[in-house]
């Protein structure tokens, strides 16, 4: 496909953008009959709308992004591509479909197994189909390992899948248990990114933050990282890396500002009492460094006095370790002009384009002259 990006310009790669259905009957056709038939019984409306907690900033959307032609927001991929991709030189943007960050914390496991395929069949024939630009995310319910392996195994040519999507929060315990290990050898088998994605819903930070349920949203927002961090120990220090050594992992939405401190913490724990743990065989900051990537979003905004410090930072990342990630149509959208402007250019072009190319074999695209 030839598409119209400035040739001039490094173009942008855009790590999380979130479609949505129209209607959720967009979803019958792919459900099979007994589910079909369930989800029109019980009026079922998503996950996202039995969140009580109110989002203060337009209920958590862009105001601009609804389709003007009625859709909900980021419902119409010829708006997404006018609003966004031909505003800022996209090559491309990975889809992660708004409302599935929820499937693998729900308590009917029977229900996400069945809903997790219709969300990527859809995704396939009313994204994916419209645009090579686009790249998809397989999404699977991990409470059942098996069938999750199994949806990963039937997508896992698709050209335009790039990862395999889950939200932050496990269904069990953490990422790095034992009956999860299907869905990364799935991943691993497919060449597949797995990613996590910040988990807002009934199983994740609106219900369960780290003492108890948030008083404030301000409160999510400033301590999302939290169970990030909790994970990221989790699978180093359960020893599955080494079971998986070309397991690629990326977070997303939590931003880096505190993968640093995580590293160091886990590498002073881990020399003083590493006995407990033998099969951690190096430091855990090498495994964090060779089998994780991070989106930007939200992105670090210091204030001015303290600039100086976010190249130090991004260079204990890794500043081959990060992605940019816009989170559209959500309010904190980032522009890849606004969020990574302070950068030197070297770095700021890692971040939009390269990181995320290699990192999902992303294909070249010939552009327009």
């Amino acid at each position: 496909m030839t598409i119209d990006v400035n040739k001039n310009q490094v173009p942008v790669i855009d790590c999380d953008v979130h479609p949505n259905p129209v209607r959720k009957r967009d979803l019958l056709p792919y459900l099979d009959d007994y589910w079909k038939d369930y989800m029109i019984a019980s009026k079922f409306r998503g996950h996202l709308p039995s969140v009580d907690f109110t989002i203060p900033v337009n209920g958590g959307l862009r105001a601009d992004s609804k389709d003007p032609n009625g859709g909900p927001a980021c419902s119409s991929p010829e708006f997404f591509k006018k609003q966004v991709m031909d505003e800022f030189n996209y090559s491309h943007a990975i889809l992660f479909t708004d409302g599935t960050f929820f499937i693998s914390g729900a308590p009917q496991r029977e229900m996400a197994t069945a809903l997790a395929p219709a969300y990527n069949d859809w995704l396939i024939d009313h994204w994916l189909s419209k645009d090579s630009r686009f790249s998809g995310t397989i999404l699977v319910a991990a409470q059942d390992s098996q069938a999750a392996a199994r949806e990963i195994d039937r997508l896992g040519d698709h050209p335009q899948m790039a990862q395999v999507g889950l939200g932050i929060h496990a269904p069990y315990g953490g990422w790095g248990d034992p009956r999860y290990y299907p869905i990364w050898e799935a991943a691993v088998r497919n060449n597949k990114v797995v990613t996590f994605h910040l988990t807002v819903g009934p199983a994740g930070l609106f219900k369960s933050g780290p003492i108890g349920p948030p008083n404030y949203f301000v409160e999510i927002q400033s301590t999302q990282s939290l169970v990030y961090q909790a994970q990221i120990a989790n699978m180093v220090f359960s020893g599955m890396f080494d079971k998986f050594p070309d397991l690629k992992i990326a977070f997303i939405e939590a931003g880096f500002g505190w993968v640093p401190a995580s590293m160091y913490s886990m590498d002073t724990q881990w020399r003083a009492i590493r006995r407990e743990v033998p099969w951690v065989k190096r430091p855990p900051s090498e495994y964090v460094k060779e089998h994780f990537w991070f989106g930007t979003q939200p992105m670090i905004e210091p204030e001015r006095k303290d600039q100086k410090f976010l190249e130090p930072l991004i260079e204990m990342v890794g500043e081959d370790r990060l992605l940019f990630a816009s989170d559209y149509p959500h309010w904190e959208f980032d522009s890849p002009i606004g969020a990574l402007k302070s950068l030197k250019k070297e770095t700021r072009e890692k971040i939009q384009y390269y990181n995320a190319k290699k990192l999902f074999g992303l294909p070249d695209l010939a552009v327009k002259n």
